[in-house]
């Protein structure tokens, strides 16, 4: 019966509620070099944006359409799209305050490999966002949707500087956010084989032949 009730709640506004105590919370703790809040960030935005993605193709592929709970979190895609890039982001200023306290100079650090991937994937994240509203949507026309659909260009990214974060820096609590993507992407790819609509799965190649083409440059040998 509680659960029931679930899709009676205003998600939009209960995502906003937690969302931003916890994210003072976690940059605080940023500031002061404690705990990891780097890990904590990445694994919430990455379950947030799986959300956003997977519920939406299960449906178009006829699975669990008549489930309440899916067409809940459907019917709030695109706040949590907002809400999942907010916390990525925010993942990444976290893990930045902890790379700003090494000696090292901050540029080299960005140009480590497993935060090669961090100059597109910030880019798409933050043009998202500045565009997630009304406004936006209006004055691109059709260009709004295709803009909108680069978030498939992460996944294959994400999961590069997730496994390189868990191999250079030891995060191991990445692992749960890599396998999350794992199923986003399978998914896709089984639309495709379903549906032959290419674009989801032509923007996962690209990113992951992004990914490949870093790990080339990074590993000559």
């Amino acid at each position: 019966m509680v659960l029931l009730d679930l899709v009676k709640i205003d998600l939009k506004k209960w995502l906003w509620i937690i969302s931003i105590p916890t994210l003072l919370v976690l940059l605080t703790l940023g500031i002061f070099q404690a705990g990891e809040p780097a890990g904590f960030s990445a694994i919430t935005g990455t379950v947030l944006l799986t959300l956003t993605l997977l519920p939406s193709m299960l449906m178009r592929l006829g699975f669990f359409k008549e489930n309440p709970y899916l067409r809940w979190l459907v019917k709030y895609r695109k706040d949590l799209g907002i809400i999942s890039g907010t916390w990525l982001l925010s993942h990444a200023l976290i893990s930045a305050l902890f790379f700003f306290k090494r000696d090292e100079s901050i540029l080299n650090q960005l140009l480590e490999p497993p935060l090669q991937p961090v100059w597109i994937m910030i880019p798409i994240l933050a043009l998202m966002l500045i565009t997630s509203n009304k406004a936006s949507e209006r004055k691109l026309g059709r260009q709004w949707r295709n803009l909108h659909s680069l978030v498939w260009l992460l996944p294959g990214l994400m999961v590069y500087h997730g496994n390189l974060a868990i191999a250079n820096f030891e995060k191991e609590d990445f692992a749960p956010a890599i396998i999350i993507l794992a199923v986003v992407i399978l998914v896709a790819i089984y639309e495709f084989i379903k549906t032959r609509s290419y674009k989801r799965v032509l923007l996962i190649l690209i990113g992951f032949i992004t990914a490949v083409v870093l790990w080339t440059i990074n590993n000559p040998g």
